[in-house]
């Protein structure tokens, strides 16, 4: 097992416990609760509206990865690669999982249940407080910029301050509430496209 493997493989399993522990508690309860917000035709606006901020965010990034690949290609995963790793470690560990088919499926449920707690979490942390034209754009650049902790690309965490900028706009509708039931269902169509990606089916 390499350290990129071990790293990925670690990670997962610090997640997955707390995801489980957190799978019946009151905060994730009242984090779903927050869905009410968007039913009906608010959902599938909802799901419509994700489909295009990511179309936006991936070739933003992509583009940016282009024009200046060795800085906004960097990843501080690739520190810790193998030359063999090294063009592929740009992304989240968390997909290097160990194990057959059941750990990962396993693993996958607890995310995706977990997702309306995690997405409260960061309303919380980067949109809560802030509805003046300049700290919601400085807290969507911090926004993006924080996923690069978990790996992701300079580029793509730049280009991730679209996401924030989209989620800014319900949460000075509707407040924590109604931003974390977007952002939700922002990242359950993520997850949902990065599974098929991954499955070889797109």
């Amino acid at each position: 097992m390499t350290v990129l493997e071990g790293l990925g493989a670690g990670v997962a399993a610090l997640l997955t416990v707390n995801f489980a522990l957190n799978l019946r508690s009151s905060e994730l309860k009242t984090a779903y609760r927050a869905l009410r917000t968007i039913r009906g035709w608010r959902a599938l606006g909802a799901v419509l509206q994700a489909a295009a901020v990511l179309f936006m965010v991936v070739a933003l990034g992509l583009s940016l990865i282009a024009v200046w690949p060795h800085v906004m290609g960097f990843s501080w995963l690739r520190l810790l690669a193998t030359p063999a790793e090294a063009p592929a470690a740009g992304g989240h560990p968390i997909p290097r999982l160990p194990g057959g088919a059941g750990v990962r499926l396993g693993f996958l449920v607890a995310v995706v249940g977990n997702v309306p707690r995690l997405a409260k979490n960061e309303e919380r942390a980067f949109r809560q407080g802030h509805r003046k034209l300049g700290p919601v754009l400085w807290q969507s650049v911090k926004f993006g910029l924080a996923h690069c902790l978990v790996g992701v690309p300079v580029g793509i965490g730049l280009a991730m301050t679209i996401s924030g900028l989209w989620m800014a706009w319900p949460y000075m509708r509707g407040g924590v509430r109604r931003a974390t039931a977007y952002h939700a269902v922002h990242n359950w169509f993520v997850l949902a496209i990065g599974a098929l990606w991954m499955a070889g089916w797109i």
